[in-house]
């Protein structure tokens, strides 16, 4: 399920066991695309799939594309790290990238590239109340969705599943109707720009010349662009139409030049060789022979369906080839060994792998019961016999009860002592570790450079530890206050969970009468980043950052100490 901005593109897609695709059945559904309605876009979505499924009879697992205006993507590099650390390394890096709480988005990443000590990755967030909504969507149609896409991505596993033998820098240029993703393909990287030049640009222009409202312009503009318009040659709706696609077609080179120009000035990649043109905004018939003349690069319409074998169900695919590389890519899977996007909720994602394991767990559970049949027969039979035999040996257990219960009393005495012993052993060993932390931490301060803390503080949450001696944190003047610890219920103490709270400042000696400069913020990054690597600390939280100082970067986090190395 392709879900545009303006149209929905429905398609039952099959496999052979070489892996080529199948187009079983295809449904393509417009609606009004005006941006004035965007706050109602799932309501018209799940109108219009309701119908679509009850007309096609759709059913069973489906996957979802979200089009460019409703996903915010994100280019960033990281320190390559072992994959169990990853997470928490993104996840930093999504809450400075992501201009909303993470909690109000649905987020993820996939590894563009992984080249030496640098991780390239491409981060993808939707709005949470959109991807929930879209998800509910196909849910009441009749459809289990198991996988939310950005169009971009869909697109791009699209261009390489029909063109595998194209291995030069190119271009794919996705023309829908609220936005264009310009998806830049070199080799086995990729990069994204998504721009609000799209079908709706040419649309308004139209209004804007013609004075009338958008849905009757955009009704115009189909009908002339498909050639199925009555109106004479002399119209001004005919000439509104020329001018806005002339206007566009200009607007939009300068776009593609600008954007190829900072594409590789920032990534280094070569020249394209080709532009790919897909998407309803891309049916303009000048479209590729201006921008070819123009860019000076060869420019052709990116056909989805060159490796798809199409059923005697989807006949009119051809005829809706332009609006559907987006689907036909929601169907190829990604990479081998390599994490993919997925922006499906959690609470779906936890249902579907309970789901998964269903049939294993029934199957488990069958087996258990069946191989305790035979033991329940037997024990039935045993258990007349085993009666009059306990009832004689209660009697005989009577007199060694009493002894029993006496040295259950001096067991418990030893281990209220052992837990005290224990107590003091940990405040002893926590005196070290203080040492060997504060050490560690001086480590790796160094190894930034021009780097100091200002302030640590101390926040113990969970039941109080034993009191200091008055000489303060590391001894000297009295021993400790006779308090019991609390205890788990194994006997050992409780170990209160430690955060320590920090400030500090990095120098820019570079910028040291401006702001700081990006360099200061990654090494600072890098230092927090190290921190996880400590085997005092299980975890970093709350990082915030204040550049208002000229040349000096401002920072605060907390860490969290790992219960294992108490302090």
């Amino acid at each position: 399920m392709d879900c545009g901005a303006g149209h929905l593109a429905c398609g039952l897609v099959t496999s052979d066991k070489s892996g080529r695709l199948q187009l079983e059945k295809v449904a393509l559904d417009a609606f009004n695309p005006d941006p004035s309605l965007d706050s109602g876009w799932t309501g018209m979505i799940s109108e219009v799939l309701a119908e679509t499924a009850r007309r096609e009879k759709f059913a069973g697992p489906a996957k979802a594309g979200l089009p460019g205006h409703h996903i915010l993507g994100k280019f960033i590099k990281t320190p390559s790290v072992e994959e169990s650390k990853r997470h928490k390394i993104v996840q930093f890096e999504a809450q400075q990238n992501i201009p909303y709480s993470l909690d109000d988005v649905v987020w993820d990443y996939q590894v563009v590239s992984e080249e030496g000590l640098d991780l390239e990755l491409m981060l993808a967030a939707a709005k949470k109340d959109i991807v929930d909504d879209t998800c509910a969507a196909l849910g009441a149609a009749g459809l289990g969705v198991v996988e939310v896409l950005p169009s971009s991505v869909s697109v791009l596993r699209c261009f390489r599943y029909n063109y595998p033998e194209v291995t030069d820098s190119v271009i794919i240029a996705d023309i829908g109707a609220r936005s264009t993703n310009l998806i830049f393909v070199d080799k086995n990287r990729f990069f994204v720009r998504t721009i609000p030049l799209a079908g709706n640009t040419l649309t308004q222009s139209i209004a804007d010349e013609l004075k009338h409202d958008f849905t009757h312009c955009e009704t115009i503009k189909v009908q002339v662009l498909n050639g199925d318009s009555e109106l004479p040659a002399t119209s001004p709706a005919r000439g509104a139409v020329a001018n806005a696609a002339n206007n566009f077609i200009s607007k939009f080179h300068l776009e593609l030049t600008r954007s190829i120009v900072n594409y590789r000035r920032q990534s280094g990649a070569e020249q394209p060789t080709a532009l790919y043109l897909t998407g309803g905004g891309s049916v303009l018939a000048e479209l590729p022979a201006q921008l070819q003349e123009r860019l000076k690069l060869r420019v052709e319409r990116l056909d989805p369906l060159r490796n798809v074998s199409v059923g005697a169900g989807a006949s009119q695919a051809a005829e809706m080839a332009p609006v559907l590389a987006s689907l036909i890519g929601l169907c190829v899977p990604p990479e081998a060994n390599r994490k993919a996007i997925n922006l499906l909720p959690q609470a779906i994602s936890r249902r579907l792998a309970f789901q998964r394991r269903q049939p294993v767990l029934i199957a488990a559970a069958a087996l258990v019961a069946l191989a305790f049949v035979p033991l329940v027969i037997q024990s039935s039979r045993a258990l007349a016999a085993a009666r009059g035999q306990v009832e004689a040996i209660r009697e005989a257990a009577l007199p060694l009860q009493n002894n029993q219960n006496r040295i259950r009393t001096n067991l418990a005495v030893l281990d209220q002592a052992k837990a005290q012993i224990d107590a003091v052993q940990s405040l002893a060993e926590s005196k070290n570790n203080w040492i060997n932390f504060f050490s560690d931490l001086q480590d790796r301060l160094v190894r930034i450079e021009d780097v100091w803390l200002e302030s640590l503080s101390v926040l113990r949450v969970g039941p109080a530890a034993p009191a200091a001696p008055a000489g303060g944190l590391f001894g000297g003047g009295g021993a400790p206050a006779a308090e019991e610890p609390a205890l788990n219920p194994d006997g050992t103490p409780v170990r209160p969970v430690l955060r320590l709270q920090l400030s500090g400042r990095l120098l820019d000696r570079r910028n040291p009468v401006s702001r700081v400069s990006q360099e200061s913020y990654e090494r600072v990054t890098r230092l927090l980043a190290s921190f996880v690597d400590s085997q005092f600390i299980s975890a970093v939280e709350r990082e915030s950052f204040d550049p208002n100082t000229p040349g000096i970067l401002r920072f605060d986090f907390i860490l969290v100490i790992d219960p294992a190395r108490p302090l």
